[in-house]
């Protein structure tokens, strides 16, 4: 299969295309710079130079491909504040157009990226694909887009398959800036009471999904992909710095990290998503070869020493 990747260089980009590359798929790998995108490089992806803000850098590259799978993200610098999220969602509202349009003339499938976000703040309840969506401020801009996307399928015929991965770990992303190196650094509070539920994924976990989709899910599907124990953030917390054998740490309000980080990210980080995995088990056969956060975290803190 040859599929194209956007966001190749990011954490979960950059798994989806080991993942294609261990399993013989051609990759073209959508890229910003070139010159950080050595390790797709390496292991025989194409790499194309890309901006999510001009389609004509990435549209006609889906003629040459069998399938879409949409990783990429804007990056904003410092706080994330409600005027750059909106930056963030609009950027991907223009790509994620752009490509189904390709996708639906060339006759190709689009994977595309949700997130634990988009459900919102369900306290104890569990949620799952039939939820309705009721996101937390991060989450907005990937709502929006899988109302549009599920009302192409429906009304287009676009063959899309939605995933909303859990909090994605291991070595890298968002788990090793914001957890493990500000644990090592002495900065890490747990926000809140950290009562509130996480599921999580691991990412190599998470690109297997992705091959699961394009390979096995029907058009129009989607599937929340995380692992078989949902954490309270204080327990999540509490297992990293003991991972890294430091001191666990204590609370801290969430206005307070609200005044750094931006209450956008704030308010999403203390929602409370317990999320079920079932469906993609039944329908797909996926199930995590790390199914618990608790058995990876070693792992994951070692790979970043």
């Amino acid at each position: 299969m040859r599929v194209l990747v956007t966001g190749a260089t990011g954490f979960v980009g950059a798994a989806v295309v080991r993942a294609l590359r261990d399993g013989g798929h051609d990759v073209a790998a959508l890229v910003r710079d070139p010159a950080r995108a050595g390790a797709a490089a390496a292991i025989g992806a194409r790499l194309h130079r890309g901006d999510m803000l001009d389609p004509s850098s990435y549209a006609p590259l889906v003629a040459d491909v069998d399938a879409v799978v949409h990783a990429a993200q804007l990056a904003v610098p410092g706080r994330l504040t409600a005027t750059r999220s909106r930056r963030v969602f609009a950027a991907d509202a223009l790509m994620t157009s752009a490509l189904a349009d390709a996708c639906l003339r060339h006759g190709r499938r689009l994977v595309y990226t949700g997130g634990c976000f988009d459900w919102g703040d369900h306290g104890e309840r569990w949620v799952d694909e039939t939820t309705p969506l009721t996101p937390s401020p991060m989450g907005v801009g990937h709502a929006r887009q899988a109302a549009v996307l599920d009302r192409r399928h429906r009304e287009e015929g676009l063959d899309v398959v939605r995933l909303s991965p859990g909090f994605v770990h291991g070595p890298g992303g968002l788990f090793a800036t914001a957890f493990v190196d500000q644990a090592r650094a002495g900065r890490l509070r747990c926000i809140g009471s950290g009562r509130n539920w996480w599921s999580c994924v691991h990412v190599d976990d998470l690109a297997a999904a992705y091959l699961a989709a394009l390979e096995e899910a029907a058009p129009g599907s989607s599937y929340a992909v995380v692992d078989d124990e949902p954490l309270r953030l204080r327990e999540l917390t509490d297992l990293t710095t003991d991972a890294l054998g430091v001191r666990r740490v204590g609370t801290a309000p969430p206005a307070l990290v609200g005044l750094f980080l931006g209450r956008t990210l704030v308010s999403s980080l203390t929602t409370s998503f317990r999320i079920s995995g079932a469906r993609i088990r039944s329908e797909l056969g996926w199930a995590p070869a790390r199914p618990r956060f608790r058995d990876a975290v070693a792992g994951t803190v070692a790979a970043l020493a």
